[in-house]
């Protein structure tokens, strides 16, 4: 069985990807056909998530194995095992796919037709591609000029290099409550 989705953008007018999958293929399948249907860099990390019928999140597949064997969070399945068929079907037809997770950026995907596979046909591929994606991250390091990043007093200001004047300096001679001394027979006559 082939499965026909329908890839789109609420930040760019006329994006379209239509994408032919397997059945029995994985959601990392999934998400390679889509990092290479936009051109996207397929370094960063990705999730897709159900979708309810009011809009909210469930079952994410991610990128990643994110459990661990204490964890019993079973809302997060890895996409080289989640198979497309597992987690598509006619009552939640809709997923998103998390594609800038620091501006929490998304594509819609609505699963628009179910098939019979085309024995020659090589899948995933893309059967529709009509205009530019939008960019992949909309914040990098290199952008965070500007921004008060002062987050609970910690101070993100540029450091500048001490010298040993400035290590001296720290030391505060008014600290001194006992005897001063100016060399080690000093210390002795005490003893």
């Amino acid at each position: 069985m082939i499965y026909k989705f329908r890839i789109t953008s609420s930040e760019v007018e006329g994006f379209v990807r239509e994408i032919e999958i397997n059945h029995e293929q994985t959601y990392l399948e999934f998400h390679n056909a889509i990092q290479e249907a936009i051109e996207y860099d397929n370094s960063q990390m990705a999730s897709f998530y159900q979708v309810g019928a009011t809009g909210e999140r469930g079952l994410e597949i991610a990128l990643f194995e994110m459990n661990t064997e204490d964890d019993d969070n079973m809302n997060v399945v890895p996409m080289d095992v989640a198979m497309i068929r597992e987690f598509v079907s006619s009552e939640k037809p809709d997923l998103i796919y998390v594609f800038d997770f620091f501006s929490d950026r998304y594509f819609t995907i609505e699963l628009i037709e179910k098939g019979i596979a085309k024995s020659r046909t090589k899948y995933p591929k893309c059967i529709v591609s009509k205009g530019d994606a939008p960019e992949q991250i909309k914040m990098d390091a290199e952008n965070f000029e500007g921004l008060d990043l002062n987050i609970d007093g910690l101070d993100t200001a540029p450091k500048k290099e001490k010298t040993a004047d400035d290590y001296l300096a720290e030391f505060d001679d008014d600290l001194n409550d006992g005897p001063e001394f100016e060399s080690l027979d000093d210390y002795e006559d005490i003893l």
